[in-house]
């Protein structure tokens, strides 16, 4: 039996339309791979996209954090990863992906995000004069799913 190695792409999506900056994306996972799809059949033609639809699945779209990790088969996760800073709209919105990391396991993703996400605590909290702040910003953290 021959084992299938695996590509992980941690990015970050950034949306770009400014009338919509305080709604959520909704990110949908249909959504995300499909557009994942159009731009790389856009930029390497009908190779591209068939290479890396055999193996192409969101493993992870966190909608508080905006924050997708995309499985891709190794070998044709190079196409996708020249082709994800095109990616220009995700369903209706215009959007810009950022890549933050790629992995060979989905465990060093998550260990990424961990690490990650406590920074973006600690730089919140290096913000913060008072006590009563500081209370503030972990409560709103721990309802956003940041993760503690």
């Amino acid at each position: 039996m021959v084992r299938f190695k695996n590509r992980y792409f941690t990015t970050e999506i950034i949306p770009l339309d400014n009338g919509h900056s305080a709604q959520p994306l909704n990110l949908k996972t249909y959504d995300i791979l499909k557009s994942v799809l159009a731009v790389t059949e856009q930029i390497h033609g009908e190779f591209g996209a068939a290479a890396i639809k055999n193996g192409l699945e969101v493993k992870y779209c966190n909608e508080s954090t905006q924050i997708a990790i995309i499985r891709c088969r190794h070998g044709p996760h190079r196409l996708l990863a020249s082709s994800l800073p095109f990616l220009s709209s995700m369903g209706k919105r215009k959007v810009q992906l950022q890549s933050m990391y790629t992995g060979a396991t989905l465990v060093k993703c998550y260990k990424f995000l961990k690490k990650f996400h406590q920074d973006k605590i600690c730089e919140a909290l290096k913000m913060c004069k008072t006590e009563q702040e500081k209370k503030k910003v972990l409560g709103i953290m721990s309802k956003t799913k940041y993760g503690l």
